[in-house]
């Protein structure tokens, strides 16, 4: 069966995101920069401040002498990837499978999505009139505006999706005419050809245009760029057999904190994930859940960032265990002596299955750590959150929150 893979793209997505929460910087020069860094870069522009001369990686100082009426914003992640979600569950009714199209680890904050249509409509006038209906949906929806790119594989519906934005609707591509589709296009367009150590080999080949990989051999690719050679033509020729996949969702419960000061004091920090950890030790407890990995992500004042996880063969259930984990992640995690912003702690492959039980002496210990951990539980539920609290906790002023959100 002939595939059919529909890409909507909407056009700097972050960009438009933060003109739909405050409609006031619509036709303003704009630029996202990294939270509270020193000396921040431009991650990303807007039309006008390009037209200024501004350009992902130009310093904040030198953006500002170029364009007086630069409005500079933190890149706030959470708050576009919440508007992705929503357009992720809006395109469902539209196609069986739907996955998010950003780079690994964006997910849906890319404001990208592959649809598969296939089998889902028996003619090309039913494939555009689906497509056409979905981006309709979401500029109704969201009041943002999405490209649209048919094709019949993922590789050519995206380039397709570019090719028209930011101000175009939908092109469709037949299936047979990918390469000559592709062929004038800059080799840039191909993923391929991105990375910078391919870039620069393939300008030193004078290669600009997909045509001139089309006129070279595989072999020939392969010996001037290795492995990613053979990668490289058959994106040429428009051949991507990658399949659309839905979104790996694994279920987690989570427990985050900004810091009211911050700091690199590690006995403060480590109270701090402490904390976390026994968040997401009483959420866990109260669903009768365990976690099988934990996540320790950590936020410098400078607005890097730094995670470290581990697994575990057998699902963490008491607040002991989840305790020292996110310990030993905090150890690993914080490797700089910038002062920390933010902890954000996260347990992933949240099961429900029974805790297996053990043949030696453990049982008995065990019974009575869950024991007081119970009636932790209950004595806090009774006389409030802050009846019993860890003494190290005391002396930084922390008391016992709502458990970890799932």
């Amino acid at each position: 069966m002939e595939r059919t893979i529909l890409h909507l793209a909407i056009d700097s997505f972050p960009i438009q995101a933060e003109r739909l929460r405050c409609p006031k910087l619509r036709d303003r020069p704009l630029a996202l920069i990294p939270g509270a860094s020193v000396r921040p870069r431009v991650l990303l522009t807007s039309r006008e401040a390009r037209q200024a001369g501004i350009t992902p990686g130009t310093p904040l100082v030198h953006a500002r002498r170029l364009c007086r009426d630069l409005i500079a914003l933190p890149l706030d992640r959470e708050f576009y990837g919440g508007i992705g979600e929503s357009i992720f569950e809006r395109l469902a009714p539209f196609a069986p499978v739907v996955e998010p199209g950003g780079a690994p680890g964006a997910g849906a904050g890319s404001g990208r999505f592959f649809l598969d249509l296939t089998g889902v409509t028996r003619t090309h006038p039913e494939t555009r009139d689906r497509a056409a209906r979905a981006g309709r949906d979401v500029e109704h929806s969201f009041r943002l505006h999405p490209t649209l790119g048919v094709a019949a594989n993922k590789l050519v519906s995206r380039v397709a999706a570019q090719v028209v934005a930011p101000d175009g609707d939908l092109l469709e591509v037949s299936q047979g005419s990918e390469a000559s589709f592709l062929a004038p296009l800059e080799v840039g367009m191909l993923p391929a050809a991105r990375s910078a150590e391919i870039a620069e080999r393939l300008d030193l080949l004078n290669v600009r245009f997909v045509r001139d990989v089309q006129a070279l051999a595989a072999p020939q690719l392969a010996r001037a760029l290795g492995k990613e050679g053979a990668l490289l033509w058959n994106q040429a020729l428009g051949v991507d057999p990658t399949p659309v996949r839905p979104p790996e969702r694994r279920p987690r419960a989570v427990a985050e904190e900004t810091l009211a000061q911050e700091t690199n004091d590690s006995r403060v920090l480590s109270a701090h994930a402490t904390r976390l950890a026994a968040e997401l030790a009483t959420g866990l407890r109260a669903r009768g859940e365990g976690a099988r990995g934990l996540t320790l992500d950590v936020t410098y004042a400078d607005g890097h960032e730094a995670s470290a996880t581990r697994a575990f063969a057998e699902p963490l259930r008491g607040g002991a265990g989840i305790a020292r984990g996110v310990a030993a992640l905090l150890e690993r995690a914080v490797r700089r002596r910038v002062r920390v912003r933010r902890l954000r702690a996260s347990a992933w492959g949240v099961t429900s299955e029974p805790a297996q039980l053990t043949l030696w002496n453990e049982t008995e210990a065990m019974e009575r750590r869950r024991s007081l951990e119970s009636t932790l539980d209950r004595a806090r539920a009774r006389f409030g959150a802050d009846a019993l609290v860890p003494a190290t906790w005391i002396l930084h002023g922390l008391t016992v929150r709502a458990p970890a959100r799932p």
